[in-house]
């Protein structure tokens, strides 16, 4: 008796250890969430009364956004059958450990894909951020980012000399349509802040 339970003991423990997977260094994914701007971002239009007055308005600093991750784990990591998250022993009879805050960090490196404000809006530009990622499990992370992105303004003088009047295209016209590729009156403007993403990463154990 003692002789089988033994022998079931080792065939459980062989059983768990086949099951455990070591997760990969870097992992692909996709993350949704919250996004803030610290800059103040604005919509252009010319008034449709013949007079072609510009207007601009603000648009909102926060938006819903959808983004695709590499992530870099900072620890060498493997799950097992129960999804439960351990360090890697390179120590053979050394029990294995829970996998601690410093193990379960990433650093991960965004790229934007869609915005969605009051409408949505694919990302024409490449926009994207700088974070550090906290896996919940194998494969669902929250991440926090530090975001860059380009927008097309218009020039600070044009705004100065002409809201709410029509803006000259020459000496004797006005401009009746705005053209964001017009060097003259538009340039890209740097704009900074933060997301905070649920991360879902892909193929994240490795192939035995």
């Amino acid at each position: 008796m003692k002789k089988t339970m033994l022998l079931l003991c080792m065939l459980f423990t062989k059983a768990a250890f086949c099951q455990q997977a070591d997760l990969n260094k870097v992992t692909f994914g996709f993350g949704a969430g919250y996004s803030h701007t610290f800059n103040k971002v604005y919509d252009y239009s010319l008034t449709t009364d013949g007079n072609y007055n510009l207007k601009a308005q603000e648009l909102s600093k926060n938006a819903f956004v959808i983004s695709s991750v590499v992530m870099v784990k900072l620890g060498k990591i493997f799950v097992d059958d129960g999804n439960q998250l351990f360090k890697q022993n390179t120590t053979k009879g050394v029990a294995k450990a829970p996998a601690d805050l410093l193990d379960r960090m990433s650093v991960n490196i965004s790229l934007n894909l869609i915005n969605v404000t009051s409408d949505v809006a694919f990302n024409k530009s490449i926009d994207g951020g700088l974070g550090l990622g906290y896996f919940l499990s194998e494969n669902l992370q929250v991440a926090l980012f530090y975001d860059i992105t380009q927008k097309r303004q218009l020039r600070d003088y044009v705004i100065k000399s002409y809201e709410n009047l029509p803006v000259p295209s020459n000496a004797n016209t006005v401009y009746n349509a705005l053209d964001p590729n017009d060097d003259k009156l538009f340039y890209n403007k740097t704009i900074s802040g933060f997301s905070l993403k649920l991360v879902f990463s892909l193929a994240n154990k490795k192939d035995k």
